[in-house]
């Protein structure tokens, strides 16, 4: 009897994970629509996806940013920072990822709230313009706050514009529109309006700033603790880290929590030592790929 494999190469050919689209957002922050038709249809708002550009990378976590029916592809934004994020940045339209997983955590409970704050600095507005849209879309007023270091860093204003009901830009230099940080319009705001739940996707040091100041206000406030999962290397090797004094499982609880749940100075001392980790191993990478003082002499003696 006769064996073909062509039932084998179909099936590879349906679950194969390639680019569709890509886009420079700014000189390190690409974004990638990935044809995933196995996702598309579980994925919901506050969930995230593992990406792997191949075979030997790790399983690299990343808030989806938007996802199309019509095409069936997930697009995720994020930044060229180490080895896996360049080598995804360099692929091109129509290159194939080795495998795109999820979807992970616990999807947000999306539904008629009242008004919703959506706070965001730079990269942190990629995992908020889908739940703009989705907590718009069913009624909510939605006010949306971003903050960036300077007019040329902005990302995604445009998409947080149209999926919010007011938007506030703040820039830092000056430069555009209001100069500031994002808690200056936010303590503004919550003064000015009555706000029913706050959303947060910032630095360390700002979401505790945040975080005190919705206390105050008694405001519930979900937080977005994508960046914590992302320094982890073990993520998927180890599937827990302890936060709060007890066991936090991003691929179940999710990225999206309750800041009653997180001890935010312990969050802080967490992101800020895997920084100094990733700023150590980056000195280490260059020194290694600097020319030896030998290297230098042959080079200059024979060319």
């Amino acid at each position: 009897m006769y064996w073909s494999p062509r039932p084998l190469v179909l099936i590879f050919i349906l679950i194969m994970f390639n680019i569709l689209a890509k886009q420079n957002l700014s000189q390190n922050v690409k974004r990638l629509d990935i044809r995933a038709e196995g996702l598309v249809a579980k994925l919901r708002p506050g969930q995230f996806v593992a990406v792997m550009p191949d075979r030997f990378s790790r399983r690299i976590p990343f808030s989806v940013f938007e996802v199309d029916w019509r095409r069936k592809c997930v697009s995720i934004v994020f930044e060229e920072k180490d080895a896996e994020t360049r080598k995804m940045g360099e692929m091109k339209i129509n290159d194939t990822l080795f495998a795109v997983s999820g979807p992970f955590g616990e999807p947000l409970a999306i539904e008629k709230k009242g008004t919703v704050v959506c706070v965001g600095e730079g990269l942190g507005l990629a995992s908020l313009v889908g739940l703009c849209r989705a907590m718009k879309q069913v009624g909510n007023k939605v006010f949306g706050i971003a903050g960036f270091d300077s007019r040329k860093s902005s990302i995604l204003e445009n998409q947080m514009r149209l999926n919010c009901t007011k938007f506030y830009v703040m820039y830092k230099d000056g430069m555009h529109e209001r100069k500031g940080d994002v808690l200056m319009s936010f303590k503004r705001l919550v003064d000015e309006i009555a706000v029913d739940e706050v959303y947060v996707d910032v630095s360390s040091g700002m979401m505790r700033d945040i975080c005190r100041v919705a206390a105050d206000k008694g405001l519930k406030t979900v937080l977005n603790l994508m960046p914590l999962v992302q320094s982890r290397s073990s993520f998927f090797e180890t599937d827990h880290l302890m936060l709060g004094g007890k066991r936090y499982y991003p691929a179940v609880d999710g990225v999206m929590l309750n800041s009653s749940l997180v001890d935010l100075k312990e969050l802080e001392i967490m992101l800020n030592s895997t920084k100094e980790y990733a700023e150590c191993r980056r000195k280490e990478d260059a020194s290694w790929q600097r020319p030896s003082a030998f290297a230098r002499l042959r080079k200059l003696v024979w060319g």
